[in-house]
């Protein structure tokens, strides 16, 4: 009997550290097919952000009629996935009254499709109005408007899907002209920094948008880090996936 007692309890002993390894392996494996899946776990949400501009695809084609199209849908893409109607609405409906009365430090919110804000707007008007080379986009400047009255222009046409169009089209071009000394290595390279200077701000300095390039801090809310990605990310999936559904 005595002699029974150590091989039961080498046997145990021997029965806990192969379930152990049975529980490293699952765990091992489960972390593998997180990250070898990447970006593939947003797939289903970047499918319906497709859909949704393939429904718009005649203002698309009508407001982008550039060679470009399909990079300068690719830059503010990101934000579409985290687009819905009935909150952006009624985001938009308790902002807007703030914005239009005490200006963009009172709300300063993101809206439509492409989750622009007052503030872009102003920075694009800004921009434009000061770069001689860019005077032929002078059309997006709120003029003979008192400041209050600009401010409800702006915000009538934040909330139309051809004007969004149209200051991406003019984001595009402010890029192409203020980024053009950047030695870009490749156009996934442009798109890259492009989207990250239109998600993290493009009056930003050049070396604070290239650093943040890499920032895996999107989608925002995002609890797991093995869901998180650059915003850019999904811009060069959109060039990869989805480019052909709009050149």
């Amino acid at each position: 009997m005595n002699k029974l007692i150590p091989i039961l309890f080498l046997f145990l002993l021997s029965a806990f550290a192969t379930s152990k390894n049975i529980d490293n392996d699952s765990k091992i494996r489960f972390a593998f097919n997180l990250k070898s899946q990447g970006i593939e776990y947003y797939r289903k949400e970047m499918n319906r952000a497709v859909s949704l501009l393939k429904k718009k695809k005649k203002f698309i084609d009508l407001e982008l009629d550039t060679t470009e199209k399909a990079q300068i849908l690719s830059i503010p893409f990101p934000e579409i996935l985290r687009y819905d109607s009935y909150s952006d609405y009624l985001e938009t409906s308790s902002n807007r009254i703030l914005y239009v009365n005490n200006g963009k430090e009172a709300s300063d919110f993101s809206t439509g499709y492409f989750q622009m804000k007052p503030s872009f707007l102003e920075n694009l008007e800004n921009y434009v109005a000061s770069t001689e080379s860019l005077k032929s986009f002078h059309w997006i400047i709120i003029q003979n408007k008192n400041e209050k009255e600009a401010r409800k222009e702006r915000i009538t046409r934040l909330e139309n899907f051809q004007w969004q169009l149209r200051y991406l089209k003019v984001f595009w071009f402010v890029a192409e002209y203020k980024y053009q000394n950047i030695a870009f290595k490749t156009t996934q390279d442009k798109i890259r920094f492009y989207a990250t200077a239109y998600n993290y701000g493009f009056t930003s300095p050049e070396s604070e948008i290239t650093k943040y390039q890499s920032a895996k801090k999107f989608p925002p809310g995002e609890t797991n880090s093995t869901h998180k990605f650059a915003f850019a990310d999904f811009s060069i999936d959109f060039i990869r996936t989805y480019a052909i559904f709009f050149n």
